[in-house]
């Protein structure tokens, strides 16, 4: 239900990973639960996230409420840990890799006219199959950093597989950078979402009378 299409286009040194375009299928139970989730800003529709691996970078053009940033910062370090397992995509064959971080859960949630914000720690264990048959080493959103192209991942809350593969195709792809946006770093970002989330709440509290039924949850992040 939650499935979305996204495409990464790549060369050796660079690449574009955005979500497909196409028509959105109405949803007739959409919003009727009493409970609305938002997300402020992420790699969703719209959004282009562009890598640099030669030079270690990333542009994210990315929305928050409606307004265009154009984040920009150091790519991420993964302290991968390699694997002999295996396992067949398509037809390749690829290998397993872990990455195990500390990670810090915001959630901001009105209930009953009272906001309240909660924040616990966890362990997150990303998993990412590889496969040495496409020697570069880039991958879906953000990651990178093995020694081939990621098929697969899996970071506890998403995953992604890859379904089609075409290398050399018959029109000429130019990955291009984004430029559109208010510039920022992604700690800057970060901050500008946190506060948008708490004007968002503050904007249902003054709501008077409004019935939304068990509530709202507001996640920090995309």
């Amino acid at each position: 239900m939650n499935q979305k299409t996204f495409i990464l286009e790549f060369d050796k040194t660079s690449s574009v990973y955005k979500e497909e375009e196409k028509l959105k299928t109405p949803n007739p139970k959409a919003n009727r639960t009493g409970v609305v989730v938002m997300n402020l800003g992420g790699s969703g529709k719209g959004s282009t996230y562009y890598k640099n691996l030669k030079e270690k970078r990333f542009a994210n053009q990315t929305e928050i409420m409606g307004k265009v940033f154009l984040v920009k910062d150091a790519l991420p370090v993964y302290d991968w840990k390699m694997t002999t397992e295996t396992k067949n995509i398509g037809q390749y064959t690829c290998y397993k890799a872990t990455y195990t971080e500390e990670v810090e859960n915001k959630k901001i949630s009105f209930i009953n006219g009272e906001t309240k914000e909660t924040v616990t720690k966890a362990t997150k264990v990303t998993t990412a199959w590889y496969t040495l048959q496409v020697p570069i080493s880039n991958g879906p959103k953000n990651y990178q950093g093995l020694p081939g192209l990621i098929l697969e991942l899996n970071d506890g809350k998403n995953l992604i597989v890859c379904t089609e593969i075409v290398l050399n195709p018959s029109e000429t792809i130019k990955i291009k950078e984004p430029e559109k946006g208010k510039v920022v770093n992604q700690k800057k970002f970060d901050e500008i979402q946190e506060q948008k989330s708490k004007e968002m709440m503050e904007k249902f509290k003054s709501r008077n009378g409004m019935d939304i039924g068990g509530g709202i949850n507001i996640k920090m992040g995309g």
